[in-house]
């Protein structure tokens, strides 16, 4: 396996890990979001909202906007600072791994971080800089309180059945209520992030590390709730400073990886670089590439003898909307593949 192929190889696996820090971050910010949601219930639970005045609509609006202000500031200044703490470790990460991999000493340029967070910063994904998304993130939330609130009053529901409208219901896991909608946006957020500054401090690297680096490769993720332009960018290869480069757009998991210049594009007679990665790979193909250990650890046990055993393929493991389906789910829609991964009935 070559400079190119090793690199690339070990990059797939890191950006496993990423999505898994991904999941870490939802969950830190969820549970500051959540707890804000208690502060707004509480706070219209004051209230009789079906004989509120203008003049008292006007109160609850603000002190509703403090509430949802004050949460989403907090939140998305604790996601910076683990933003600013990621670059770093994708810049030492990467670094380390192209000095690993690159067959003759080479002592790779490292940003710094400070270089990378004003990149991550500037550079906007979705036409919006992350400033935009965190601003916007509170915005948006303050205004679908407020305009379920308004609408409740025109509707002449009472307090405890615009609570239930914001909450939801129990009987879906709370998950039918106006805040919800806050929560997945919210969520989303962070994951395109994550993903856009892991991204930016590997392509700064690249472009710090040009002399050995000649392109840059898309790679996605190839599964059911791929999209088409992240399907239509995989295996691309794009100049080191051109091309569009991940999040394609919300909740993209697509990554780079760079495509090596010959030992002899720089000067160096030493066999091993060789300017390519794997070509027409899909990630459910790589996969299958990978040991039983990391096929487990990315899959759990069962999920994953059903990807060897049963012959499955990674878009069979999800519905059309992209929500994982549980192992009683599998076992029903997929019982040829559960007997032949030796479950039995």
């Amino acid at each position: 396996m070559e400079a190119s192929e090793r690199i690339a190889d070990q990059l797939i696996r890191h950006q496993i890990g990423l999505q898994r820090l991904s999941n870490g971050q939802v969950r830190k910010v969820l549970a500051m979001l959540r707890r804000v949601d208690a502060r707004i219930i509480e706070r219209i639970a004051k209230e009789d909202i079906s004989s509120m005045s203008v003049a008292r609509q006007s109160r609850l609006a603000d002190a509703l906007r403090a509430i949802i202000d004050s949460a989403y500031t907090d939140a998305m200044g604790q996601l910076h600072v683990d933003l600013t703490a990621l670059s770093a470790y994708e810049r030492d990460y990467d670094a380390d791994l192209f000095e690993r991999a690159i067959p003759f000493r080479y002592e790779t340029v490292r940003p710094t971080t400070s270089q990378i967070m004003a990149a991550v910063n500037s550079r906007p994904f979705q036409g919006k800089l992350l400033r935009e998304w965190y601003k916007d993130l509170g915005e948006v939330a303050f205004k679908r309180v407020r305009d379920a609130v308004r609408m409740g009053i025109v509707e002449g529901r009472t307090t405890s059945q615009m609570i239930a409208d914001l909450r939801g219901t129990r009987a879906q896991g709370y998950k039918d209520g106006i805040l919800e909608v806050s929560r997945r946006q919210a969520e989303a957020t962070v994951r395109t992030a994550i993903n856009h500054t892991a991204n930016t401090a590997r392509q700064y690297l690249y472009e710090a590390n040009a002399r050995v680096i000649k392109g840059v490769k898309w790679v996605a993720v190839l599964d059911g709730r791929t999209t088409a332009v992240c399907r239509g960018r995989d295996g691309q290869v794009f100049a080191i400073d051109k091309g569009p480069r991940p999040p394609a757009h919300i909740n993209c998991r697509s990554t780079t990886v760079p495509v090596l210049k010959r030992g002899s594009d720089i000067g160096e007679t030493t066999a091993g670089m060789a300017g390519r990665v794997p070509a027409d790979v899909n990630y459910s193909d790589w996969l299958r590439t990978q040991d039983a250990v990391f096929q487990n650890d990315v899959l759990g046990v069962k999920k994953a003898q059903l990807f060897r055993a049963g012959g499955l393929t990674l878009d069979r493991f999800i519905d059309r909307a992209g929500q994982e389906y549980t192992l009683e789910e599998l076992k029903a829609r997929e019982s040829e593949a559960w007997q032949m991964a030796g479950f039995g009935s």
